[in-house]
């Protein structure tokens, strides 16, 4: 099976198309854009007529198999769109699936897609027995060096001029949501503003569109990034994520953090491994340990643990301000003028 990454089909696309694409991934824009563009080259290869279907709990699969074998009234070759809308399929679906390869032709291209992540579906039986006839498309989320890499090509797609600092700027108001880049970028196009533009020119047409995980928020405080950890926080609050889901996650890597500190004398490395943190993450918490003594995280689990009682009591008049004094004791030690501990009400 050969496996594709979004910016290396538009090359793929120019040859002779597979049989069947398959697709899955989470990030919305790479998939849009790369259902777009085979789309465009299946018409452009005279597979004129487009099928679409939607694969939820009440999808009739016989209507996919009659759907392959049909001939098409108004072309010769037809593209079939599927849609796989649930996360997890019944027997009776996946049977279904396991039979397409039988069913493929040169008459007609299958492109399966969905929002469970590729990592998963490419597990499935049914999809390791397309491996012959299928390219496989994983849709990954961007970090932040492919982000930055993706606003300067899309920009210069556009013609737009952005200044170091602009590009910058744009991807901290559009962090992990590369919708809003482009629809940001493509009114950028639309505004006839002077170029080059810089971050001053570019901050007062902006509207803050990040998006970001908990997981993400970690990241930041453990780097001891302050101003960027309070931002994902910010967005995180307006997303409507509970506000115990974040104080849980804060506490998890607390204790992990106590945990490695107790190795560090020992093998550091081991605890690595025992707590699943894996070498790509492990100069995040390197970095946490060398700013954060015992004691200091001791005393971050109590005010923790104060934040939970309060918040479950209903004491908290507002959890992110809250949320916020966590935040910052957790990414450095600073002078205990505050305490929740000491607070029936936070306001």
């Amino acid at each position: 099976m050969q496996k594709l990454y979004a910016n290396q089909l538009e090359q793929h696309l120019a040859g002779q198309l597979a049989p069947c694409y398959l697709m899955f991934g989470e990030e919305p824009l790479q998939k849009l854009e790369a259902i777009d563009a085979i789309r465009a080259a299946a018409k452009q290869q005279g597979y004129l007529e487009r099928i679409s279907l939607a694969a939820d709990a009440q999808f009739d699969w016989n209507e996919l198999s009659n759907e392959l074998q049909a001939m098409s009234l108004f072309a010769e070759r037809r593209l079939i769109e599927l849609e796989l809308v649930q996360q997890k399929l019944s027997p009776a679906a996946n049977d279904q699936l396991k039979n397409l390869p039988q069913q493929l032709h040169s008459d007609v291209i299958l492109l399966i897609h969905g929002e469970r992540s590729h990592s998963d579906v490419s597990k499935l039986a049914w999809f390791k027995q397309l491996q012959t006839q299928a390219v496989q498309i994983p849709i990954y989320a961007l970090d932040e060096r492919q982000s930055q890499q993706w606003l300067s090509q899309r920009a210069r797609q556009l013609q737009l001029q952005l200044s170091s600092d602009a590009l910058a700027l744009l991807q901290h108001h559009c962090a992990g949501n590369l919708l809003a880049a482009r629809q940001e970028l493509e009114k950028l196009a639309l505004s006839n503003l002077p170029q080059p533009l810089d971050a001053n020119a570019l901050s007062s047409f902006l509207a803050d569109h990040s998006s970001f995980t908990v997981f993400q928020l970690v990241d930041a405080i453990l780097q001891g990034q302050t101003d960027e950890a309070l931002h994902r926080l910010q967005r995180l609050c307006q997303q409507d994520t509970e506000p115990v889901i974040i104080a849980w996650q804060l506490q998890k890597e607390v204790l992990q953090l106590r945990q490695l500190q107790q190795a560090a004398q020992h093998n550091l490395n081991d605890s690595f491994k025992s707590l699943a943190i894996w070498p790509k993450r492990q100069p995040l918490y390197q970095s946490a340990l060398k700013r954060l003594s015992a004691n200091w995280l001791d005393y971050l689990l109590q005010e923790l643990a104060a934040f939970d009682r309060l918040y479950k009591s209903g004491q908290l008049t507002n959890s992110e301000v809250a949320l916020a004094h966590l935040v910052t004791l957790f990414i450095k030690p600073v002078p205990k003028a505050f305490s929740l501990q000491q607070h029936a009400s936070y306001d």
